[in-house]
């Protein structure tokens, strides 16, 4: 066999040299999650198809044109999962926690897998970090939950970053908007895309999250606005969840067109993005809502859910580079016939908490010991006598 030369498609190799701030971001996100009394559920990366199927929408994008399904040898289907909320919600049923006291608070981790062309920061299998609760309806808990993230980037120092949000309606506000986008794309049809088009009979909804700019176009200038259909209710709830933005001077724009590609969204909907020129025209960093269908459509009571995620991949891209920082606190040379004593410093210092190196192949040389030394930038090099 010859020496391969890349990883399949749209996948990528981790390398220590990022690895590192990798486990930076995910230490930082475990402290900020873990103090608000999150806690930690870890799913299988594949799941019945139904179960994706059924949570994000026969019509989706996801389902039609980018899950990755196959059929074990059993015959059953199986698809790997392309997002974490609807494993969670089915290991929230699986597991009797919708009989626990609530808000049941999670957090999860994990690749995920959509055949989509790479772009920046996107890849055929990535990797999500994501928050959901589970029982309460409150606005509040969605302020604390978007705030979360916000604070996670601030932490990060991401400059550049813009809150946009919107109201997806509940069932009622929805079924109205649904009537009025259909005749709007209906009578339209002529002037847009063929996705579309076909969106008008099966999802009108849909058609907001086209990527055609035309049609984008069209959208923002002529299309009804679902602003103008919610009921008292919905209205009531983002106006709580708007004056608390203001109330702890969050900046945040209102986005009549962002309905997010996902079908359960219910209420409130919203993404965070960076103008950073890293990231390209795909600059959003994480998104997220409500979803307070979707336990029962997956066979649970009626309850109360919202969740966000973000794409690990992404957000490491917009990490400010550290390249020259060392991370190795010591390197240890010795003479001929001292690395038992050599080993015994590296032990001693590195129960003290410290990061220490020391070399195994040139035991007769101490100078190429400490040009080693010298190469893994080590903060300090000392030598056992």
């Amino acid at each position: 066999m010859q020496r391969p030369k890349n990883p399949p498609r749209g996948t990528y190799d981790l390398l220590p040299k990022d690895s590192e701030k990798w486990q930076m971001v995910e230490k930082l996100a475990k402290d900020i999650f873990q103090k608000a009394s999150f806690q930690e559920i870890r799913t299988p990366i594949f799941e019945a198809t139904e179960i994706f199927a059924r949570a994000a929408g026969e019509t989706s994008d996801i389902v039609n044109k980018e899950m990755y399904t196959f059929e074990d040898r059993s015959g059953r289907s199986i698809t790997l999962r392309p997002e974490g909320t609807a494993g969670v919600v089915r290991a929230f049923l699986s597991n009797g926690l919708d009989r626990a006291p609530k808000p049941v608070k999670l957090w999860y981790q994990g690749p995920m897998f959509r055949y989509e062309r790479s772009q920046t920061g996107r890849y055929r299998q990535f990797t999500q970090l994501g928050l959901e609760q589970f029982g309460s309806n409150s606005p509040e808990i969605e302020f604390e939950m978007i705030s979360m993230a916000w604070n996670l980037f601030q932490k990060l120092e991401i400059e550049n970053l813009t809150l946009e949000i919107n109201s997806v309606g509940d069932k009622e506000s929805r079924e109205i908007y649904q009537k009025a986008m259909k005749e709007f794309l209906n009578d339209n049809l002529s002037q847009i895309c063929p996705d579309c088009q076909k969106r008008a009979e099966t999802n009108p909804l849909r058609a907001l999250d086209c990527k055609v700019p035309e049609d984008q176009e069209l959208y923002q200038s002529k299309a009804p606005k679902i602003q103008d259909y919610l009921n008292e209710d919905c209205k009531n709830h983002q106006d709580i969840l708007l004056n608390l933005f203001k109330e702890f001077q969050m900046p945040y724009s209102l986005n009549q067109s962002l309905v997010r590609g996902l079908d359960y969204y219910t209420k409130t909907v919203f993404e965070i993005k960076t103008s950073d020129s890293k990231l390209g025209v795909q600059n959003t960093i994480c998104a997220g809502g409500r979803y307070d269908g979707l336990v029962k459509e997956l066979g649970g009571p009626e309850t109360s859910a919202f969740g966000w995620a973000l794409g690990m991949e992404r957000l490491i891209t917009l990490l400010n580079e550290n390249s020259n920082e060392s991370k190795l606190d010591y390197f240890v040379t010795y003479p001929v016939g001292k690395f038992n004593k050599a080993y015994k410093i590296v032990q001693d210092l590195r129960n003290q908490g410290y990061s220490v190196a020391v070399d195994y192949e040139n035991s007769k040389d101490e100078n190429k010991q400490f040009k080693i030394g010298q190469k893994l930038n080590a903060k300090e090099i000392i030598t056992a006598n």
